[in-house]
């Protein structure tokens, strides 16, 4: 019988609810634990993108969420202590949470309340790589990733981007 590989799951709070208001909902009972991120070791091991990989993983973690944390072990601990960033990665699959302040999850969703402003412009001309962005969206998503509405507006980008008109 074939050994399963080792992952390292990464959990993050997120909010059961996004709505367009910048100040989320921060009663705990509002956010659920949610796995994000998994890593399978052996991969880790073998890229070694890091000598210290359990920082690396906080950084992606921090990355993918925008939001800066610590990794713990246990879920829900009302002081939670952060895991030793300086050992090596586990032969066994392991769970992983990470926490963010309050502060950290206010910023979380950085949705800008002005973004159905219609007298809002954030670009005036269209750029190759722009021009059937709308398009490509709305095939991909079929709704709004914010709302849930059928596409009745532009899209958006929910995160900055700085590509420019490179492809």
């Amino acid at each position: 019988m074939a050994e399963l590989e080792a992952i390292i799951s990464i959990h993050a709070q997120l909010p059961k609810n996004v709505v367009l208001d910048p100040k989320h909902d921060l009663n705990p009972a509002e956010w659920d634990w949610v796995n994000c991120l998994n890593f399978p070791v052996n991969k880790l091991n073998d890229l070694r993108l890091s000598s210290k990989p359990y920082k690396w993983i906080r950084f992606s973690t921090g990355i993918v969420l925008g939001a800066r944390g610590h990794l713990c072990t246990e879920p829900d601990l009302p002081d939670p202590i952060p895991i030793d960033y300086d050992s090596g990665l586990p032969a066994i699959s392991v769970d992983l949470y990470y926490y963010t302040s309050v502060e950290e999850k206010r910023r979380m969703f950085p949705i800008n309340p002005k973004l159905t402003d219609t007298m809002t412009v954030t670009s005036s001309r269209t750029s190759a790589c722009r021009a059937d962005f709308r398009l490509d969206v709305e095939a991909r998503d079929k709704r709004c990733v914010v709302t849930g509405a059928a596409y009745l507006c532009d899209a958006a980008h929910l995160l900055p981007h700085s590509k420019g008109d490179t492809v």
